[in-house]
């Protein structure tokens, strides 16, 4: 008789239908078709951007873009940028983008646009470096995380900055295995863009050209590519000392960084004799993911992930997808610890806070590798487990400060707000705003570009009939709280020389609770007359000056 046939484990085709046959399939699938799996990632990634960007009226900081851009003309608007703690590019793109259209979904829509794009270059960058299991998963959540969804639709410069990094990245490791010297110059072009969009650029402009003298150098590249890298070296350079001369000079002794320093942002700056150290590098450095994540148990599981993601990768000595793995790693660390130590000397906040949002690019790298790793390989495991930290992240998350919910900034408060203040409030009466309040009246009040004439401490300005009192626009005088009213209602009532009597309308529209319910908490004759909210975030209240001892000036 002969002898039964023996067959491997591996040799049985599992029955159709069974468990292992879907898995080998989906297996199979995304190892087929990944483009096609990223595009449908970021599909949903652009609807949720485009639902985020509808709706609801721009916050302060937009406004606040809209209004330096709105300028007569480019010269002008460049000019108005340097007073702004961030490089040009967004206000020139402004400058032309709101002269064709005005509304708000129409002004966030080039960074709904860059947003989308920086998932895309993202993908393709870890797709060529890291292979497309980790590409995919990276992806999810470059496309789907709720902070990252969230900046991608306000009218700020970090889409833009996102999108100029993943491109540079990416078109570096195109021309290093093309060997091309137009590549070259397109990468650097990408990074040019990146350090005139957010100030961060200049950190991820040093951690790449190390990163890039890493690879130009071990790649055997030829002559005239290698020329080139250093022809755009010198590019970068040049544009960092004119940054630097042109608006960094002065805003790093203004009163704008010695404030973030010091209150807003003083967690995300070491301070010598306060701080602790090792407490400052851990807790910042965690802090980072607990923001991109949106959850702080997830944020901390991140950090860890990062860090095994980065130690594996260095320790694995050989190519991951097309690069070496330990200057892949190197990349990935360099980035935080330039973050960190510019935090360390004062000069560049680091850790849960917006302006480190250029590090998500390469936390999320780190936190992919691992993850694929974790599922041995498995880019249905590594998917299906990304996707489950997504959805945790939305049902568990929090909240950024400072923050208003969809319903409190919705345009239709907006709206009701403005028909208050045109109805029911006199022309005749004095309006008063802090400097927050004073940016949304300009962008949703005025018919065209109002015109301040400083006076004592105080803007004044015309507006729709309307004469409006305001603070400046120094840090300290951006919002009104109950403690500080009362010191400038006094400044108010003596440099404007306002009789007894006089009614005066006080309107609040932002970041923040209105003041009226605890004014007279804090100052017993200062008591709100008649109070109309919009919201939580838009109030209009009367007060009436009364014959009283001035208290002490605002200072």
């Amino acid at each position: 008789m002969s002898q039964p046939t023996q067959h491997s484990p591996s040799d049985v085709v599992p029955p159709i239908g069974s468990a292992n046959g879907r898995r080998n399939r989906i297996h199979e699938f995304v190892e087929a078709h990944p483009d096609l799996i990223a595009l449908s990632v970021l599909a949903v990634g652009l609807l949720l951007r485009m639902h985020a960007a509808s709706g609801t009226f721009l916050n302060p900081d937009e406004a606040l873009h809209v209004s330096v851009a709105d300028q007569p003309s480019f010269l002008e608007a460049y000019k108005a940028s340097l007073a702004l703690a961030h490089p040009p590019l967004l206000i020139l793109l402004l400058y032309f983008w709101r002269q064709v259209g005005s509304s708000e979904f129409w002004l966030r829509l080039p960074s709904v646009l860059a947003g989308t794009l920086f998932c895309w270059f993202f993908f393709k960058w870890m797709k060529i470096t890291l292979g497309s299991a980790a590409a995919i998963t990276g992806l999810i959540f470059a496309a789907l995380l709720s902070p990252l969804v969230t900046l991608s639709t306000e009218v700020r410069q970090y889409s833009l900055l996102l999108l100029f990094m993943a491109a540079a990245a990416y078109l570096l490791e195109l021309a290093i295995a093309r060997s091309s010297v137009s590549l070259m110059a397109l990468c650097f072009v990408c990074l040019w863009l990146a350090m005139l969009s957010h100030y961060s650029g200049l950190i991820f402009a040093i951690a790449f050209s190390i990163y890039g003298a890493l690879r130009v150098l071990s790649g055997g590249l030829p002559r005239t590519v290698f020329a080139g890298w250093l022809a755009a070296q010198v590019g970068v350079v040049t544009l960092a000392v004119f940054l630097y001369r042109t608006q960094i000079a002065t805003l790093k002794s203004g009163a704008l960084a010695r404030q973030a320093a010091s209150e807003w942002l003083r967690k995300s700056y070491f301070h010598p004799g306060q701080d602790n150290l090792l407490a400052f590098v851990f807790g910042r450095s965690f802090a980072v993911f607990q923001f991109i994540f949106g959850q702080h148990v997830i944020g901390l599981v991140a950090g860890v992930m990062f860090l095994i993601g980065g130690v594996f990768l260095f320790r694995r000595n050989s190519n991951a997808g097309n690069v070496p793995s330990r200057q892949f790693a190197i990349l990935l660390v360099l980035a935080f610890a330039i973050n960190c130590a510019l935090a360390m000397a004062g000069r560049y906040p680091y850790g849960g806070t917006r302006h480190s949002i250029f590090l998500a690019m390469f936390a999320l790298a780190g936190v992919s590798v691992l993850l694929v790793r974790a599922s041995r390989q498995r880019p249905d495991y590594a998917i299906a487990l990304a996707a489950g930290i997504v959805v945790v992240c939305y049902l568990f998350g929090f909240h950024h400060q400072p923050y208003m919910t969809r319903h409190d900034q919705s345009r239709v408060q907006m709206a009701q707000a403005m028909d208050f203040v045109m109805q029911q409030i006199p022309a005749s009466d004095r309006i008063f705003v802090d400097y927050q309040a004073s940016l949304m009246l300009g962008q949703y009040l005025c018919e065209q570009k109002p015109l301040r004439v400083e006076r004592s401490g105080f803007d004044s300005f015309d507006c729709a009939g309307h004469h409006i009192i305001s603070t400046t626009d120094s840090p300290r005088l951006w919002a009104f709280t109950p403690e500080t009213f009362p010191g400038y209602w006094d400044d108010l009532a003596r440099t404007q020389e306002l009789k007894p009597g006089t009614n005066v309308w006080v309107v609040q529209a932002g970041w923040g609770a209105s003041i009226a319910s605890d004014l007279p908490r804090v100052c017993p004759d200062l008591s709100p007359l008649r109070s109309e909210s919009f919201g939580r975030n838009i109030t209009i209240f009367r007060l009436t000056v009364a014959n009283r001892a001035s208290r002490p000036a605002a200072s």
